[in-house]
């Protein structure tokens, strides 16, 4: 099993993702990444190796969107706080599911 790590701030990934071979989106300023580099993981293979991290990251940017649509408001609207609450429990249920796995 391939070891993943979250990497900020990400270049421009132009090439393809070490473990499917599959061309790479132009990645967002977060992704996965193989821990022994700095090369670019797609999303699918995220989802298949670490699917706790791609919640995470998920959690981040909806939290992030939410963050900015606050700013201007006194309150988020209800679908941006539904948003957020989905990938909040999401990513409960993976690092539970996970959790129970190695149990």
């Amino acid at each position: 099993m391939q070891r993943l790590t979250i990497g900020l701030n990400h270049p421009a990934a132009d090439g393809t993702c070490p473990l499917c071979d599959r061309p790479l989106p132009p990645a967002p300023d977060t992704g996965l990444a193989l821990t022994d580099g700095t090369a670019p993981v797609c999303a699918d293979c995220g989802r298949r190796h670490a699917r706790p991290l791609v919640a995470l990251l998920d959690l981040a940017r909806v939290a992030r969107r939410v963050g900015t649509i606050g700013r201007h408001t006194v309150a988020p609207p209800m679908e941006a706080l539904l948003d957020l609450a989905r990938a909040a429990e999401h990513y409960a249920f993976v690092t539970a599911e996970r959790s129970r796995r190695v149990a």
